[in-house]
């Protein structure tokens, strides 16, 4: 500011004034008509949890000088409220609701806000805003974004805190009366009150300090208080025009949208590079303008926050409207009455036993002398076994008139109408606060008391009903400003499980999905989702339950002969129970259904699997290299066996060619002698016979 022209800062400073007078005059608007309620609200909890607050008011001034006794019958009601709260966690469930977004998104927003619930410890700003809200008839909390790591110089990135707590909120939150719904989320403004230590406020902001208006009525004075100063927070919603782009891919058709505000001009140069076509249009924007403010001036002008939603959550009792106000009241309102009369009456019967406890005699002074009277008055202490008196004589004659007391007192009699009250005051009480469903009574069947225990839980269920809207409205909100706090891509957040396991998610992540599409996840900005909340019992009650329905499905599919499914079902029992050192063992019983197809695999069990696949199993390899072995053998008796067989041909071959020539010989050796030839000669010349037959 002290660089900006004198112009600029008088023009700042003259608005702050007027956004401060319009704060006054909207504060007025919403606290004035609801001071009643909210000071019967308070008087309804301070009934329930300061001692002696039963006796606050008027009623306690008629019985100024007389015992006040307390026996607190409304809070065991409340307390059955508040524990089928515990029992039954609420939390906001994240869905998809539009082309472009994913369940894998919705999946890793349930994550995140798990874990930043936890780092936060939101949910005492629950159970808070809910206890509050079941005594009183009101209660709330808010969100706020923060750093991840406040010590951490170098770590800017930022966590939505789905739960800071309001305390009081019956004297601290009022939201813009014109507003109908229960979750105030057609509101236009809200304010939250900040009561400080004076010390406090003006270390952090100045001295002279003035305290914003305090609308309580208070029905009692407290001598010992605090010294504060009261700030309030103003949340006003601002419509305004602005330019958004729109941004086209050429080649795919995906769409992204930007506020002129929140893109610079390199950013558009490097989308229109990488083949992105944008179009200008004028939108209107809704946006949440915070300022901080004491009773004279704006101390802090924090500018739009994250989300587009006013980040605080109110939680109701029972909600009306009446003459046009705003109305609720809580467990207690409607019986603070029965309460009083009957602690009235007991009191009475106290305070009549303490004054008359036993019926006592009356003497004459002249039978109880300073001796006697000294003996009676020790009496109670001392424990004497008789007590003396004088009696009373005639004093003419001597004569013994009366040896005994001459009356008595006798102690008071209960009146009719006391009892009566008495009686109808305990029966009120008891019939709201306890059906005796609790008890377990002999010969009665398990349906019976379910029966009974259903009844009493139907006295919870308008407050449980409550508070599944209020922590839908926390939903919305917390989504409204998961836009505009988880935005790093790339970034890696914290994630948990509904069972409390850890987890990393990388925000704007691109993947492939199962068709081959290329996509980008975890990015909150892009695409609708909407917030689903159901009252269920806790995660321990409901593991309890799945066990036994389990083992009942185990034993009814054995019985049937489907023994797959009584091992899916007893494994599914042991992977919802609790006990020390059952990790190991829920461990295998999900590797087990992981490899039966119940469940989905993890990342990281899929790529084991993947590798698994790659890599053959031992097994496997074992029963192919004794294949190879045993057709290795087979081959080798094969060529023994042609080798066998050449061998027998050869021999046999050998065989008959010396078979042959055995028998050559033998034919020569029995063939005869051959004869001599004989010549005869012819005329003329000789003639040779010999040669003539051979020839």
């Amino acid at each position: 500011m002290a660089d900006e022209p004198e112009g600029a800062s008088s023009n700042d400073s003259d608005k702050l004034r007027d956004v401060h007078a319009r704060a006054l005059r909207r504060f007025d608007i919403a606290a004035i008509p609801q001071m009643e309620t909210r000071a019967h609200a308070l008087l309804c909890r301070r009934f329930v949890s300061i001692p002696g607050a039963m006796w606050e008011g008027d009623w306690g001034s008629q019985f100024e000088n007389s015992i006040k006794v307390e026996i607190d019958k409304v809070s065991k009601g409340l307390d059955k409220i508040v524990q089928d709260y515990r029992a039954n966690r609420i939390v906001p469930d994240f869905r998809p609701a539009s082309s472009t977004a994913d369940q894998d998104t919705a999946d890793t927003l349930d994550g995140i806000h798990r874990a930043d619930s936890y780092h936060f410890k939101a949910q005492q700003a629950r159970d808070n805003a809910f206890e509050e809200a079941a005594a009183g008839g009101f209660g709330a909390y808010r969100l706020v974004n923060d750093y991840s790591d406040p010590l951490n110089k170098d770590d800017d990135s930022q966590r939505v805190n789905p739960g800071l707590i309001i305390v009081d909120a019956d004297q601290r939150v009022f939201f813009d009366p014109n507003s109908k719904l229960y979750d105030k989320s057609d509101a236009r403004f809200a304010f939250v009150l900040t009561a400080m230590a004076k010390d406090a406020f003006e270390e952090q902001y100045a001295d002279g300090c003035v305290s914003w208006p305090d609308p309580k009525l208070r029905p009692q004075y407290d001598w010992f208080a605090p010294d504060v100063v009261i700030t309030a927070e103003y949340y006003e919603v601002e419509e305004r025009r602005e330019e958004l782009l729109i941004f086209t891919n050429r080649l795919t058709d995906e769409e992204e949208r930007w506020w002129r505000s929140e893109i610079d001009a390199d950013e558009v140069a490097s989308y229109q590079a990488d083949g992105w076509d944008y179009e200008v249009k004028r939108r209107l924007r809704r946006r949440i303008h915070k300022y901080v403010m004491s009773g004279a001036e704006v101390l802090e002008d924090l500018g739009f926050i994250a989300g587009d939603q006013i980040p605080v959550v109110p939680v109701y009792g029972k909600r009306f409207f009446v003459d046009n106000v705003e109305r609720f009241r809580g467990h207690v309102s409607k019986l603070m009455d029965p309460q009083r009369i009957y602690n009235a009456k007991v009191s009475k019967l106290s305070e009549t036993d303490a004054l008359s406890p036993r019926e006592k005699p009356i003497f004459a002074a002249e039978q109880m002398p300073p001796h006697l009277a000294d003996l009676w008055q020790r009496q109670e202490i001392e424990r004497h076994p008789y007590a003396l008196v004088e009696p009373l004589r005639n004093e003419a004659t001597g004569e013994i008139i009366s040896a005994g007391p001459i009356g008595s007192i006798q102690p008071p009699q209960l009146a009719p109408v006391t009892a009566a009250l008495l009686q109808i005051a305990a029966g009120d009480l008891a019939a709201e606060t306890d059906d005796g469903a609790d008890e377990v009574v002999a010969n009665t069947s398990a349906e019976a008391m379910d029966i009974a225990a259903t009844r009493i839980d139907a006295k919870s269920g308008i407050y449980l009903d409550n508070m599944r809207q209020s922590v839908q409205r926390e939903g919305e909100i917390y989504l409204g400003m998961a836009r505009d706090v988880y935005v790093e891509a790339g970034r890696e957040v914290e994630t948990m499980t509904e069972d409390g396991q850890d987890g990393v998610a990388k925000l704007a992540e691109p993947y492939t999905d199962k068709t081959g599409t290329f996509r980008i996840r975890n990015d909150f900005s892009n695409g609708r989702y909407k917030v689903i909340v159901d009252v269920t019992e806790a995660t321990a009650t409901r593991r309890d339950k799945t066990v036994k329905s389990m083992l009942a499905t185990a034993e009814i599919a054995s019985a049937a002969g489907d023994m797959e499914l009584a091992q899916v079902a007893i494994l599914t029992a042991v992977r919802n129970q609790d006990g020390e050192g059952v990790d190991r063992v829920q461990e295998y019983a999900r590797k087990r259904l992981v490899q039966m197809g119940v469940e989905e695999p993890s990342d990281e069990e899929q790529a084991a699997m993947e590798q698994a696949d790659q890599q053959p199993d031992p097994t496997t390899v074992l029963a192919e290299a004794q294949s190879k072995a045993l057709e290795a053998q087979a081959m080798r008796d094969a060529a023994q066996a042609s080798k066998v067989e050449s061998e027998i041909e050869l021999n046999k071959a050998k065989t008959v060619e010396t078979l042959s020539k055995a028998g050559k010989t033998q034919v020569d050796a029995m063939r005869p002698d051959p004869q001599p030839t004989v010549s005869v000669p012819k005329a003329g010349g000789r003639f040779n016979m010999g040669q003539r037959e051979a020839a």
